[in-house]
């Protein structure tokens, strides 16, 4: 009996010190395995923040993008739209030049002829200076109008017009703008100018056939520029609502 006593004393022993020793490598392996696991866990979570943070930058960086974008965009419709304004007023200014010049001259023709009818005596230098002032005034006109590509067809015709140096001969060629044919107005301003210049030069009264044929020519200036300044109006009314 005692020496099974002793035996199982050994034991106990033996096995306290195998379960001691096995505490004493197995503890730190488990500490170590969630001390481990804890480190990925935070490797894990900083990685997920630190993609949040670079997600978050780089949204903030296309929002930013898009507001440059449309604040460019604003500004380019901006500049578009004030040189259109800056182009339909310059336009309606050149198309309204042609209307008052045309009117300029068809008003000179109109108010010597009818001085000579009412008796008053016009020199032909007055004449001749007033003319060349309407002259000088409608080929500015048609000048700025034709470089700018309002195209009046056929303005070679206008040649009586402009002097050698104007530039209206090669302006006709090369463009292809807003178009109307101004022969008939052309020819009828310069077989009227004619006509009230023979008035003007012939002998007082002026002779019934004279009269008839150059009332007959102002007749036709009119009615040609009443073709002219509704092309003018409809084209500038085109402009406003644009």
């Amino acid at each position: 009996m005692p020496d099974h006593a002793a035996l199982y004393g050994l034991i106990g022993a033996v096995s306290g010190a195998a379960l001691g020793a096995g505490a004493g490598v197995i503890g730190p392996i488990l500490l170590h395995r969630r001390q481990a696991g804890e480190r990925r866990e935070q490797d894990i979570r900083a990685e997920q923040r630190q993609r949040e943070q670079v997600q978050r930058e780089e949204n903030w960086r296309r929002e930013q993008a898009r507001r440059e974008e449309s604040w460019r965009q604003r500004q380019f419709r901006q500049v578009v739209n004030r040189e259109k304004k800056i182009d339909r007023e310059a336009l309606i200014r050149r198309l309204t030049a042609i209307r008052a010049s045309t009117r300029g001259y068809q008003d000179i023709l109109t108010k010597h002829y009818q001085l000579l009818t009412s008796g008053t005596q016009v020199g032909i230098e007055d004449f001749e200076n007033d003319l060349a002032v309407a002259h000088s005034e409608l080929n500015s006109a048609f000048d700025e109008a034709l470089v700018d590509g309002v195209w009046f067809a056929h303005a070679r015709q206008a040649s009586f017009l402009i002097p050698p140096s104007s530039s209206i001969l090669p302006a006709v060629g090369g463009l292809r703008g807003q178009g109307i044919d101004t022969t008939v107005l052309v020819d009828a301003l310069r077989e009227a100018a004619d006509l009230v210049r023979a008035c003007v030069n012939g002998e007082s009264p002026i002779p019934e056939s004279l009269r008839g044929e150059t009332e007959q020519a102002l007749a036709e200036v009119e009615a040609a520029r009443g073709e002219l300044v509704v092309y003018i109006k409809g084209r500038v009314d085109g402009l406003s609502v644009e």
